[in-house]
Parts: C-alpha cells; structure tokens; sequence
C-alpha cells in the first residue's frame, strides 16, 4: 500500500515538473493521490484500534499477574496452614496414642490387684469355712463325755500343780506374744490353722496387732477374735 501511494505521489510531481501532464493524466493522478490518502487514512484508524486493543490486552495481561500472584500467595499461605494442621495432628495423634498405653498398662494393673484381692478373699473364705468346720467338731467332740469311773481310794499326798499337756486348752488370762511364740505354740494357744500360724511367722516383727491383717495377710475375723488373748513383745 505504501509503494502505491509513493507511485503515485511520483508520477504527480514527475508530470507537474515535466509540464506536459494533460487534464486527464492530471484527474486520473488526482483520484489516485486521493485513494491512497483514504488509505492512510483508513491505516491510521486501524493503527488506532490496534494501539488501543494492545494497550487492554497490557492492562488485561497485568491484572492477570496480580491475580496469579495473589492466588500463589493463597496457595503459599494454604500451604503453611495444612503443614501446621498435620504437625498438630501429628502430636494430638502422638498424645492419644500414649493415654491409650497408660490406660492399658493402669487397666492391667486393676485387673491383677482385682485377681489378687480376689484370691485373697477366697483364701479368706477357706480358712473361714475350716475354722468353722474345726469349731463345731470340737464342739461336737466337747458334748461327748468319758464314762464316770469309780473313785479310788488314794493315799493323801501334796496336790501337784497341773501341768498343761498339748492337748488341754489354752489359759484364759494367758496372753501369746505374737513375736516370740513358735508356729505349735500359736496353733495350741489361739486354736489357729496351721497355714495362718506360719504366716504370722514369716511376717515377723509386728509392732500393733493389727498388722496381722496389713502385713501377714491373715483375715481380720479370725485377727479380732484373738486380739484379746495375744500379746505384742519387742
């Protein structure tokens, strides 16, 4: 289009100098002159429009970084919070996995001192039912009297103090020290099972009566009805 109009410009100037130009030669540069003036003219707009469509594509293309560069600030700011979230998700899951270890080892730890309390009771329980079972066959055994034998006449003589024998009951205002008595002497004295009699001294010393219960393990019933009739020596 530019080598048209610089043509025609030529040849204009090149018939004006040459001063041969005739009228039609003239009309016929004139409508081209003219044409080719339209056509900057109709350039120019399109230059305009051009210029003007670049410069929103500049505007469209800057507001398009500043949201891509507020969306990768999102995206940093998401990320920092997710890594912050699985740290502490991490450490709550650390805190739970270790009270579900405590309360396992203090739930085993019930259950054994339930079985051990429970064994104990059931030790209890037989030695209640055999000293039960050992009175009323002394009691049965107490009702049956020896046949009356005839008195014999004896010759007067010096009455000898009477001797306890392993078999005869203990003295009433006789009191055993829990600490000095031998396993025969307490199962003699306080009409004890042998098994509760070598408990009490396997736990020596005592200091109170009452550790009887605490430290040799013997059942409190069977402790208070003896409490009276035992002594506790240093």
């Amino acid at each position: 289009m530019k080598g048209r109009i610089t043509g025609a410009v030529g040849l204009f100037l090149l018939a004006v100098l040459a001063g041969c130009v005739s009228q039609g030669a003239y009309d016929q540069n004139f409508r081209e002159l003219q044409s080719a003036k339209n056509d900057l003219e109709r350039i120019r707009v399109q230059n305009e429009g051009l210029n003007k469509q670049l410069m929103s594509l500049k505007e469209s293309n800057s507001k398009l970084k500043e949201e891509i560069d507020r969306a990768n600030a999102q995206i940093v700011s998401l990320n920092d919070t997710a890594a912050k979230e699985h740290r502490a998700g991490e450490g709550r899951l650390k805190d739970l996995e270790r009270q579900v270890k405590e309360l396992t080892a203090s739930k085993k730890a019930v259950a054994h001192e339930l079985e051990v309390a429970k064994q104990r009771y059931e030790d209890s329980l037989k030695i209640q039912k055999r000293q039960a079972k050992e009175l009323k066959e002394r009691e049965q055994s107490s009702l049956i009297q020896p046949p009356t034998q005839p008195a014999k006449p004896v010759a007067p003589s010096t009455p000898e103090p009477p001797q306890p024998s392993a078999d005869s009951a203990p003295v009433s205002d006789q009191l055993v020290d829990i600490n000095k008595a031998t396993p025969a002497e307490l199962t003699l004295a306080l009409e004890w099972a042998r098994e509760d009699s070598d408990k009490l001294v396997k736990n020596r010393p005592y200091k109170t009566k009452e550790e009887l219960v605490t430290k040799a393990g013997i059942a409190k019933a069977t402790v208070d009805k003896i409490k009276d009739r035992i002594t506790v020596g240093p």
